[in-house]
């Protein structure tokens, strides 16, 4: 009996230990950020461009949270920004910098320019972000 009594014990702590373990990995999946993929093109004129087929970024990142993202790769393109959050600016991409009342660096969504800075924007799946070197109109 006592046999049968430390068996049941045994067995009660071994599922309870596995039901603990499978509820710390549900934990830590439900504590992931989902990852959503953007591609990103930069459109310098005159034909040229360099694109990003694939950038990765959380859900509900910005085109700002892109272009860090982009920095990690192996191609990175630099940008200088100013301000931040909200109110950020990208001032220069690829060391070409806005010329103010010339051409500037304008930022394109799925085809339609931003209506939002780079910094308010959140990002969808497979968003198309177009990065345009032009003059306003």
């Amino acid at each position: 009996m006592r046999f049968k009594t430390t068996l049941l014990q045994v067995i009660s702590v071994v599922c309870l230990s596995q039901i603990l373990l499978l509820l710390d990995e549900a934990n830590t999946f439900a504590t992931q950020p989902k990852m959503i993929t953007v591609s990103m093109q930069f459109e310098y004129g005159l034909g040229f461009s360099k694109h990003f087929n694939e950038i990765k970024v959380t859900e509900n990142a910005t085109i700002l949270d892109s272009m860090r993202a982009m920095q990690k790769h192996r191609f990175r393109i630099t940008y200088k920004s100013k301000g931040s959050g909200t109110l950020t600016f990208i001032s220069e991409i690829d060391m070409i910098r806005n010329e103010g009342n010339g051409k500037n660096w304008i930022v394109y969504i799925n085809g339609e320019r931003a209506k939002v800075g780079v910094g308010a924007y959140q990002l969808k799946a497979n968003d198309s972000i177009v990065w345009k070197y032009e003059t306003f109109q």
